[in-house]
């Protein structure tokens, strides 16, 4: 993509229909704000040359925008048109081309912003679409002469309203004719703001003709509430699972599997139903997540298994060949290859070595009230089941510690360790006992 092309984004809305404290466009799909989605297939299109048309709560939305990309502030919210025209101080100069986007828009494919930004020349040309179900979008009507229009529903007659073809509201053209037009627009007077679709009227004064380029409604999903921000998140999540299979990932159950944007997931890994499998997370070859399992922000190395009911979280590290088992939660540990944490444990600030086994109902204490401390388990390590690890603490390898033990000082290499009071035995004392309750 050459440098004769800008991308305005618009993500200044209110977003009143989210019902949220938190920016429209910072709701996630699939893991990943919605204006990050727009930014990313904006960069793998080509386009080096970004702004972003912010409004309330700018401060919030600039955390997650790269630096390299302009951000330009709308004082009020006057509509379309007026947030465009808020760019004027740096694109209406620019003799190249300018593409519109929105910050809610987040399915648009790279392919789609290349096609517009190709057929654009000395026109204008808008991404439209087919829809069954038209209501909200702004219909496009293409006259007898071919000149076109765009009519928002709002402002719609009953034929209008019946026509199929709708705006996407993507418009591409000439920088200079677009802030041209758009100093002719004037407020609308049921709104109250300045509509951009009255900027069609003004573009054939000007004799710039119109080019329709048909697109597909699903890419172009815009998320106005909550109903709409999972109906596109399911769509990005079909696409997700949908490569991963075809890459041979196994995912039984595909619709109770959620696999978040940037996973990276290697051939010949199984899936099992109702998985959770988060952001940063990479699961290597022959790796079997069995179902229930919850996984984010780590690393599981070739041939482990995980699961089923297994919670990993951030900054895990899994070896090979490593088997986490049934409800048993790893937290910001690292965990040698070879190694078994099978049944009803937390391992959390902890190194594991190799061929380490943790036993059933274990779990490091690594909270004191006011830091998190650090566990050390060496190789060859035999842990029983039910034991305490308070951290910090060294456990060497090849050695070994009694079930039931709770263990506050280190042991070293070979040692076995005890904790746990002695068994006492009252011979004929039970029906005693018995009677005292």
């Amino acid at each position: 993509m050459n440098d004769n092309i800008k991308v305005l984004i618009l993500a200044a809305g209110n977003g009143t229909r989210m019902k949220s404290n938190k920016p429209k466009v910072l709701h996630e799909i699939s893991g990943k704000p919605m204006i990050n989605h727009i930014i990313d297939t904006c960069f793998d299109a080509g386009i080096k040359d970004i702004s972003i048309v912010l409004g309330n709560k700018q401060e919030l939305i600039k955390k997650f925008i790269p630096q390299n990309i302009n951000i330009i502030y709308q004082k009020k919210q006057l509509g379309t048109a007026n947030a465009i025209k808020s760019a004027s101080k740096y694109l209406e100069k620019f003799k190249g081309k300018i593409l519109i986007l929105y910050g809610d828009m987040p399915l648009i494919r790279k392919e789609t912003i290349k096609n517009i930004i190709r057929n654009t020349n000395s026109n204008a040309s808008i991404i439209s679409f087919v829809s069954s179900h038209p209501k909200g979008y702004g219909r496009v009507v293409i006259d007898q002469d071919k000149s076109v229009k765009v009519i928002e529903e709002k402002n719609a007659t009953l034929i209008e309203k019946s026509i199929k073809l709708c705006y996407s509201g993507i418009i591409c053209a000439n920088s200079k004719k677009i802030f041209l037009a758009l100093d002719e627009i004037e407020k609308d007077k049921n709104t109250k703001e300045y509509l951009f679709t009255d900027v069609f009227k003004i573009l054939k004064k000007l004799n710039i003709p119109i080019k329709v380029i048909k697109g597909n409604e699903e890419e172009l999903k815009g998320v106005n509430d909550r109903k709409q921000l999972i109906e596109v998140d399911n769509i990005l999540q079909e696409k997700i699972k949908s490569a991963y299979m075809k890459k041979g990932v196994t995912i039984l159950s595909p619709d109770t599997v959620y696999i978040a944007y940037g996973a990276k997931i290697s051939s010949d890994v199984l899936i099992a139903s109702n998985s959770f499998i988060g952001k940063n997370v990479s699961i290597k070859a022959n790796v079997t997540i069995k179902h229930g399992c919850s996984i984010e922000d780590a690393i599981i190395e070739n041939g482990c298994e995980i699961g089923p009911m297994s919670r990993i979280r951030k900054n895990t590290k899994i070896g090979r060949n490593t088997k986490i088992g049934n409800f048993v939660e790893v937290k910001n540990s690292i965990i040698g290859k070879n190694s078994k944490v099978n049944h009803l444990a937390y391992i959390g600030d902890a190194k594991i070595g190799n061929k380490t086994n943790i036993g059933a109902g274990t779990i490091t204490c690594n909270y004191d009230g006011i830091n998190k401390n650090k566990t050390f388990i060496g190789n060859n390590v035999f842990i029983g089941s039910n034991c305490s690890l308070i951290a910090p603490i060294k456990v060497d390898d090849s050695s070994f510690i009694a079930a039931g033990s709770t263990i506050s000082k280190n042991v070293y290499k070979n040692d076995f360790s005890i904790a746990r009071a002695r068994q006492s035995i009252i011979k004929n004392a039970s029906a005693r006992f018995l009677k005292g309750k």
